[in-house]
């Protein structure tokens, strides 16, 4: 590689992170590599493109560690003097992930999260019942790398609403097992009936074994994640149609 090519590739790299930085509300690190060149620049083809950001935070959505590694990218040049990332073409990325449990629970239960969190309808005995969780919910990250997430739902039939207090332990998903639900418990008494519940565990059975999960025009699969010392570490495989807006 030339020496201009080298200088052409950090001045634009060092551009990016300045862009990406300008959007944070905080952050402790931010670092930006690619290869291109400036013939391909005025085009917006850039190529592996690697990016790290450390301790961010934006709009309550806190992250500990991300990392995004992509072989090319098509991007509209002028968005990015505009002071935004546009994709051209859809592209796809590696994202390996880390999150304390208090990143995660902080970002559930922030107005971004609670808005991810659609209700849900279920057909039990030829009636529809929608279900819609209830805010605070809690993560615990626990040690034999399995999670617990307890809540409330509110469930919204034709005759009194009811609220179901909950608790499931989930097992993520392994190089030799599916991600699979250990243990669901709800809070004695309930008066829930047992179709209800055999509709409820069948789609959360059928959320947790999905191929992939979409957000926002960003569809991704989950290829490992580990759970050490109330960390999540995840390694994603993204393929998104646009950049989050931040």
């Amino acid at each position: 590689m030339s020496e201009r090519s080298r200088t052409e590739e950090n001045i634009f790299a060092e551009f990016t992170k300045l862009v990406l930085a300008t959007q944070l509300d905080e952050f402790r690190k931010i670092a930006v590599s690619m290869r291109t060149n400036l013939g391909k620049l005025f085009q917006g083809e850039i190529n592996d493109v690697s990016i790290q950001a450390r301790d961010f935070v934006k709009d309550e959505i806190q992250v500990q560690e991300l990392e995004v590694k992509t072989d090319q990218i098509s991007i509209d040049p002028l968005s990015m003097l505009l002071g935004k990332i546009r994709l051209s073409e859809p592209i796809d990325s590696e994202i390996r992930l880390t999150l304390s449990e208090q990143d995660l629970n902080q970002n559930m239960n922030s107005e971004y999260g609670k808005s991810l969190l659609k209700p849900i309808e279920l057909t039990v005995d030829r009636e529809i019942i929608t279900l819609e969780l209830l805010p605070p919910s809690a993560i615990r990250l626990l040690s034999d790398n399995k999670l617990r997430f307890t809540g409330t739902v509110e469930i919204k039939r034709a005759k009194q609403p009811q609220t179901l207090a909950f608790t499931c332990i989930i097992c993520p998903r392994t190089e030799t097992s599916p991600v699979r639900l250990e243990t669901f418990c709800c809070t004695p008494n309930a008066g829930q009936s047992i179709p209800f519940m055999i509709a409820l565990l069948q789609w959360m059975e059928s959320i947790l074994n999905r191929p992939y999960y979409e957000i926002e025009g960003i569809a991704f699969r989950c290829k490992a994640l580990e759970i050490k010392n109330k960390v999540l570490t995840t390694e994603l495989e993204i393929h998104a149609r646009k950049v989050p807006d931040l």
